[in-house]
């Protein structure tokens, strides 16, 4: 089985492939900053056609320019108006004409466009194009070291409301910047919050943020904007590192395959960009534009999933060492497999700690994971097979055999390790070798 997971974003590119996608997918996307409460219900819908689990991104506090008719190409030297009256480019938000002076740089469309003010006016701002590109609707907009309000903000607040009431397994919070958002969220859904690192200022927070949050994503579009592309692998090595001691699955996003948007292959340095992330061990590496508005979306899909079994098969991911009493019982399932020989590790208990914890340290079999509840959530989790229990399952033992040889990951004589936590505790806490009758 293929152990890191896969996210697709779904877009205009994509919502007719969701069938075939979905053989491929782990888990779909679907980011609110864009569409209508209609498109995404139909989003959702198609989704729920599949055996996917369904991550659904709040906008957060970002600054984006409106809708465009098709796309506008900027060319170095150009002056292009930044406009409220719909005259040039849209942008709607006070925030951005209240935060700019002449001189001021304003970038575009995750760093790539890049532009140097001319004149402002509450309602007009006139730049000079310094770095061309091709700006389609809704791309965001960065103007360095913007502070933002903290907290969720109001929109953020009605669309949290609109992702519970569809059901997403998985909320992500965008721009976040300290542990107290993630707390916020948390208050109001029982979904797993995934806090994506996207500021500079979340930086200073992140073992907070990590410590709070369900899972983590890299969000390395504003991350590299706001960091410098020169420092980007440091700060990805650092987010990666910080929430795999933490045992918190880690999500590795934004162009990953940028190239096949618009090419039917990717290009080696993005192969070797998943590599290098499949090494230090993420668990997941989601698509975004190449899923949802590039030409190729099945086929980037396709890659992604061939490159990661190949590489799977000779490559292991960096080692992360026991940090406290709660790993032990993990640590000690890994090597008790392979000194074993067992086909799998069965994690049960804790609401899914038990299979987090084994996770962790990353072990050569499935983690065959048994939870009371949000099965689809774990999803994201490396090397998990998520398996929803009711409670009705009588003799735990009899129900795991049934359900390894079901899953076509065991048969009769074939040796497992069963990690589980005891009712009432959130580590793993008892350990058995078992022989699969």
């Amino acid at each position: 089985m293929r152990k890191t997971k896969i996210i697709a974003t779904l877009g205009p590119a994509s919502e007719r492939l969701v069938g075939n996608l979905s053989r491929y997918v782990d888990v779909f996307r679907v980011n609110m900053a864009h569409g209508t409460q209609e498109s995404r219900r139909k989003y959702v819908e198609l989704v729920r056609t599949t055996k996917a689990a369904l991550l659904m991104d709040l906008p957060g506090p970002k600054l984006r320019v409106g809708d465009i008719k098709g796309m506008v190409k900027l060319r170095r030297g150009q002056t292009v108006v930044f406009s409220k009256k719909g005259e040039g480019i849209p942008v709607t938000e006070d925030l951005f004409y209240r935060s700019l002076k002449e001189g001021s740089v304003v970038l575009l469309a995750d760093g790539i466009i890049r532009v140097r003010v001319k004149s402002v006016t509450p309602e007009e701002v006139k730049a000079t194009v310094v770095d061309g590109g091709i700006l389609t609707s809704r791309k965001g907009i960065n103007i360095p070291d913007l502070k933002t309000a903290p907290g969720l903000t109001e929109t953020d607040l009605e669309m949290l409301k609109e992702a519970n009431t569809l059901g997403a397994d998985m909320i992500g919070l965008s721009f976040i910047m300290s542990p107290k958002e993630v707390q916020e969220a948390k208050g109001l859904t029982k979904s797993f919050i995934v806090g994506k690192i996207e500021k500079k200022g979340s930086l200073k927070e992140l073992e907070g943020i990590v410590k709070e949050a369900d899972a983590i994503m890299v969000a390395r579009g504003d991350l590299g904007v706001e960091v410098g592309l020169e420092m980007l692998p440091l700060v990805q090595e650092k987010v990666i590192r910080t929430a795999r001691t933490y045992g918190k699955p880690v999500i590795l996003a934004t162009q990953v395959f940028e190239s096949m948007m618009s090419s039917p292959t990717p290009t080696r340095a993005e192969v070797v960009d998943v590599a290098n992330s499949i090494i230090k061990g993420v668990d997941a590496i989601m698509l975004s534009d190449e899923t949802a508005i590039g030409s190729n979306p099945l086929r980037a899909a396709f890659y992604l999933d061939r490159t990661i079994r190949k590489l799977e098969k000779v490559v292991r991911p960096n080692g992360i060492r026991p940090a406290d009493v709660g790993d032990a019982i993990a640590y000690s399932a890994v090597d008790a497999a392979n000194l074993s020989g067992a086909r799998a590790i069965v994690a049960h208990g804790g609401e899914g700690n038990a299979a987090l914890k084994v996770a962790k340290f990353r072990p050569r079999v499935p983690i065959v994971t048994l939870v009371s509840q949000g099965a689809q959530r774990f999803k994201t989790v490396w090397g998990t097979i998520p398996v929803q229990v009711n409670g009705g399952e009588g003799d735990m033992s009899s129900f795991i055999d049934s359900k390894l040889k079901e899953l076509k990951i065991c048969r009769s004589g074939d040796v497992v390790i069963i990690v589980s936590s005891e009712e009432g505790t959130a580590e793993a806490d008892v350990m058995k070798i078992h022989k699969v009758k």
